[in-house]
C-alpha cells in the first residue's frame, strides 16, 4: 500500500516542540497550503490547513517558525483528539525550507 504526501505551504502558527517520556523529540505545527490546480481542464483554487508532526532529530526543525515557507513530505494517518474527533495528520519524514 502506498501512503506518501508532498505538500508545500506556510507554517500557520509557532511550532510546539516536545520531548516524549522515551526521549524522542516531536515538533508539531499547522501547514497552510494555497495554489491553483487544473482539474478537468479548468483552473481550480486549492486550499487546506493540515497538522504536521515531525518526530526524531532534525537540525532543520529548529529553523521552522510561524511564517516559514516549507516543503513537507511524509505519510498521513488519522489521530483521534481528546474530544473524539478524528483528524488527518501529516507525519513528516522530510522538510525543506523554500525561499
Amino acid at each position: 500500500m502506498q501512503n506518501r504526501l508532498e505538500l508545500s505551504g506556510c507554517v500557520l502558527k509557532a511550532p510546539i516542540r516536545k520531548v516524549s517520556p522515551n526521549g524522542i523529540a516531536h515538533c508539531q505545527f499547522f501547514l497552510q497550503h494555497a495554489s491553483e490546480q487544473i482539474e478537468a481542464g479548468l483552473k481550480r483554487q486549492s486550499w487546506c490547513v493540515i497538522p504536521v508532526i515531525m518526530s526524531g532529530t532534525n537540525d532543520l526543525i529548529h529553523s521552522i517558525k510561524k511564517g516559514s515557507k516549507i516543503l513537507v513530505a511524509g505519510f498521513i494517518s488519522t489521530h483521534t483528539k481528546v474530544n473524539k474527533i478524528q483528524q488527518i495528520v501529516l507525519h513528516a519524514s522530510e522538510i525543506k525550507l523554500i525561499d
